[in-house]
């Protein structure tokens, strides 16, 4: 191991937490700034319906699902994977983890609280200073490496900084001011845009009187980017869910609202019965539509549709909706964009700026949700741990 060097971290999200957690472990003196009153607030968002922490995926299927260079998450995953990291959880933190649904892994507790409170007692106890409520506003050379400042405050001077500062979701436009700081130093930095987000659609309004906050719950999305399946909900401007996630951009798309079925099979049940059923009364009745399901054909359905079953079968099958435009940054569970790869090396260190590493959601790379976001933030903070303390090895 190298010779123990004093290392400030910057954020307290996963990759935050994980490299302050190597480096100490490693022998470092570090120090954890976060501008916040408390560790990781992301984690907790991310969190409010079920901690997602990794993908059963195999590794060379894990890794496709970023953009990106594709070495790095190769060679990253491959160092510290979904199994490393669940053992880290388990043996570590002390927290048991389950498999879930859609191969997506989970801590037992399905909450964050108690994964960072287990966490902040660890790297405690390995003598990491915490210092919460302080806003790093600038870096720059100094004679001991890198000094890192508050507004015009000295934080201290270190030996190496790494910044963990998280992407552009759930941000307002003033509490980001982090890119700034980079670009000003002449570095590459594609501005954020939504990612794994919501998306606004014209729905009429005796749909949202009966619909609004209804699951559609097992359907398969068919988009420019392929298909997913999964459960939508119906939201005042649109709608929300996985496979609207997976869509990522405006324009038609495609709602199967019986995906186990074929159109054949979903005519036969239309066609079960000589009751004198109008076609969509033989779709509840038979097809066991949810309410959601319902009020999507009855409303969005072309009348004459409606009322003859083999059309009715079809737009059960193939209901297109037009997707408008997506919800804001503020709202989004990540974003793309971020510093260009172009300004980092093999170890994620800056090029231009000699013992500053930058990890996680603040780089360009974007993924879906399903655990992937969090398992590259934790690789990515193991990685430059590694190869701050032993050279990668």
């Amino acid at each position: 191991m190298n010779r123990s060097r004093r290392i400030a971290v910057i954020g307290s999200g996963p990759a935050g937490l994980m490299v302050a957690d190597g480096l100490a472990s490693a022998g470092h003196a570090v120090t954890l700034f976060d501008k916040r009153k408390g560790l990781s607030w992301k984690l907790y968002i991310a969190g409010g319906s079920g901690l997602n922490i990794s993908n059963s995926l195999p590794l060379d299927l894990f890794a496709r699902h970023y953009t990106g260079p594709a070495d790095h998450w190769k060679a990253c995953l491959g160092a510290f994977g979904p199994q490393d990291w669940l053992d880290f959880i388990e043996q570590k933190l002390g927290i048991g983890t389950f498999l879930g649904t859609s191969q997506r892994y989970f801590v037992e507790t399905m909450h964050a609280a108690l994964l960072v409170r287990n966490w902040k007692r660890r790297l405690e106890e390995l003598n990491v200073t915490i210092t919460l409520n302080t806003l790093c506003t600038d870096f720059r050379p100094s004679d001991a490496g890198w000094e890192l400042l508050s507004q015009e405050r000295s934080l201290g001077s270190f030996d190496a900084l790494v910044f963990a500062l998280g992407g552009g979701s759930y941000e307002t436009t003033d509490g980001l001011s982090w890119p700034s700081m980079f670009q000003q130093k002449g570095l590459g930095f594609q501005d954020f845009a939504p990612s794994n987000t919501g998306f606004e659609v014209a729905w009429p309004a005796a749909f949202l009187q009966e619909a609004e906050g209804q699951p559609i719950k097992n359907i398969q999305l068919t988009s420019a980017r392929g298909q997913r399946k999964g459960d939508l909900v119906v939201t005042h401007y649109g709608l929300e869910g996985t496979p609207i996630y997976f869509a990522g951009m405006p324009g038609l798309i495609q709602v199967d609202l019986k995906p186990d079925l074929t159109t054949e099979q979903v005519m036969q049940r239309l066609q079960k019965s000589k009751e004198n059923l109008s076609p969509m009364r033989r779709a509840q009745k038979y097809l066991q539509l949810s309410p959601g399901s319902k009020a999507l054909l009855f409303h969005m359905a072309p009348p004459d549709a409606t009322r003859d079953g083999t059309a009715l079968a079809h737009l059960i099958k193939s209901l297109p909706l037009q997707l408008e435009r997506p919800r804001p940054l503020s709202e989004s569970i990540s974003s793309s964009g971020g510093l260009l790869w172009q300004n980092l090396d093999e170890a994620l260190m800056l090029k231009s700026h000699p013992g500053v590493y930058c990890a996680g959601e603040m780089l360009d790379w974007d993924a879906p949700t399903g655990g992937f976001l969090i398992q590259a933030c934790i690789s990515q903070g193991h990685w430059i741990s590694r190869h701050l303390s032993f050279g990668g090895t």
